[in-house]
């Protein structure tokens, strides 16, 4: 089993393109053979209520899980700190993490690799480590390859203490 590593993908706010970089970096891991889970931090809340799964959770269940052909999904009503949903996306070689960017720096002092995706005019933070890359929405496919090259090398593992 391979180390798990962590890409943290952040940005100035909504619509820089964080969703894009992230697919696509998914997408060519999955493709080189990585396991790769996925954490996304939503500010609206989950959006499952639409369905029958949402009423089981309104009607007072703590925990519904919607089994349908060849996949499933587990609502859980409960607070998830940061790196407790690192850990519930299981047994993977990668976990790409969107939003948290007041995490920065604790990725950054666990190992992990960061990229900040902001707008022309914007100025990323800087974390604790030199393992940022920011870009701004045009530079996403060098972004990806570049994030490659850093998962490919071990760059980005993460040190397994909370």
């Amino acid at each position: 089993m391979r180390a798990r590593q962590l890409i943290l993908v952040t940005g100035s706010g909504s619509g820089v393109g964080k969703t894009s970089l992230g697919t696509a970096l998914v997408e060519r891991l999955s493709r080189l053979g990585f396991r790769v889970g996925v954490v996304k931090h939503v500010h609206h809340g989950v959006d499952y209520r639409v369905k029958d799964t949402g009423r089981y959770l309104d009607a007072g269940a703590s925990r519904v899980a919607a089994i349908g052909p060849g996949e499933y999904m587990i609502v859980e009503k409960k607070l998830l700190g940061f790196w407790n949903a690192i850990d519930v996306v299981g047994d993977v070689d990668v976990v790409v993490v969107e939003g948290f960017k007041n995490h920065m720096g604790n990725v950054a002092g666990r190992g992990g690799c960061i990229v900040y995706v902001g707008r022309e005019d914007d100025k990323p933070p800087s974390p604790s480590s030199g393992k940022l890359i920011a870009i701004n929405p045009a530079e996403i496919g060098e972004a990806v390859e570049a994030l490659i090259r850093l998962i490919e090398e071990g760059k980005c593992v993460i040190s397994t203490q909370h």
